[in-house]
């Protein structure tokens, strides 16, 4: 904290909304309460700044076993989470509702993740669920309570000048988020804050302690949410999902069978465990052939490309009518590289990178930054 005031802190953490164009002191805010320190600090953070704080938790998935189960333990959106986002309203002296999403988040969020893995892609639902439901269905919400802002707690800053508004990394970069939020447009840029941009993990929890907050030391969540069980083919099984397929061969990238899985949807790309093949060296899954229910191994050195295809693209702001020199991320935690982004029709595009990247998953997402701007991103279809 370095000996930072508590009224200094409010006013870093503040100073990242204050310079919205239409933002007024005292509009209304629906502010999406996950029941988890990030959420809870912003919502409160607001209220004390003199908005007009609606809480919304979003009840996305059946919870009725109830509290905190070894199942649910790390997850985020539990019902003892609904009970902490409440009692944060309620100390803080503003309205809190708990909202059924459950259909829309099955559909845009659950279904898509079971299945890209029966398409053998590594969906990321947790894009999806912020593409979805935590913006888009959540800003149809707020615009029937009468609120023009959608508040949340990621690590993402957003800016504006002439030009529009403009995603960007956070400042911690520990803690940024922006990989997750490409989907954004200026129409929900125009309309979302993110008070915590300018903070760190470590100043965000002290803001929690000098607001008050009981949950200002409370463990972060883990995900995916929905799925309680250690793998995701478990959860594919017990929904009645598994498609009725048995075993497949494993064939070297050299064409030989070396050989035989359980079928092709219990494997991703780059996984190394479980394979059930005996080698002299260690094999990665290359690709996973859901036509043929083949899954294709080989060494590390064959996980490596240099081109992909793109689909379902966003931009954050306009739309390049050019070959677009940028660079990419291809997982949340990855290391960026140098690129060029090549629009086609329908919406898609070919990435060429400056270096081989490593286990490029369809079904991923893959993200263009210019500097510390999110340009924009979209699905990896095939590499």
């Amino acid at each position: 904290m370095s000996g930072m005031k508590p009224s200094a802190l409010v006013e870093l953490a503040l100073s990242s909304i204050k310079g919205h164009p239409t933002l007024k002191p005292g509009d209304r805010v629906v502010a999406a309460m996950s029941g988890g320190v990030d959420s809870s600090v912003m919502a409160a953070l607001l209220c004390r700044a003199g908005y007009e704080v609606i809480g919304v938790s979003m009840q996305l998935f059946d919870k009725s076993k109830g509290g905190t189960t070894p199942e649910t333990e790390g997850k985020c959106c539990t019902l003892d989470d609904f009970q902490d986002a409440r009692r944060v309203a309620y100390e803080m002296g503003f309205s809190h509702y708990v909202v059924d999403f459950e259909e829309r988040f099955r559909n845009t969020v659950i279904d898509e993740f079971v299945e890209g893995y029966l398409q053998g892609e590594t969906p990321s639902p947790c894009i999806r669920c912020n593409q979805h439901v935590k913006f888009k269905t959540l800003m149809e919400r707020a615009e029937a309570l009468g609120a023009a802002f959608v508040a949340t707690g990621h690590y993402a800053r957003i800016t504006h000048d002439e030009a529009g508004f403009h995603l960007l990394r956070a400042t911690d970069p520990a803690k940024d988020q922006s990989y997750f939020l490409f989907s954004h447009t200026q129409e929900t840029l125009a309309c979302t804050l993110f008070p915590l941009a300018g903070l760190t993990k470590p100043q965000v929890r002290q803001l929690g302690r000098d607001l008050g907050l009981h949950l200002a030391e409370k463990a972060e969540s883990q995900e995916i949410c929905f799925v309680t069980q250690k793998r995701y083919d478990s959860y594919i099984e017990e929904a009645g999902r598994a498609p009725e397929i048995g075993e497949g061969p494993t064939r070297h990238i050299d064409g030989r069978i070396l050989g035989s899985h359980q079928g092709y949807w219990r494997y991703t790309v780059g996984q190394r465990k479980g394979l059930g093949v005996a080698y002299p060296t260690p094999l990665y899954v290359l690709k996973v052939e859901r036509e043929t229910n083949t899954v294709w191994v080989g060494d590390d050195a064959d996980l490596f490309g240099s081109e992909m295809l793109v689909r379902e693209l966003t931009w954050c702001g306009s739309e390049p009518r050019g070959p677009l020199p940028c660079t990419a991320k291809i997982r949340s935690r990855g290391l960026e590289v140098d690129a060029i982004a090549i629009p086609l029709p329908g919406n898609r595009a070919k990435v060429a990178f400056a270096e081989p990247q490593r286990a490029i998953a369809p079904g991923q997402a893959v993200v263009f930054y210019r500097d510390d701007e999110v340009l924009g991103g979209g699905w990896i279809t095939a590499s």
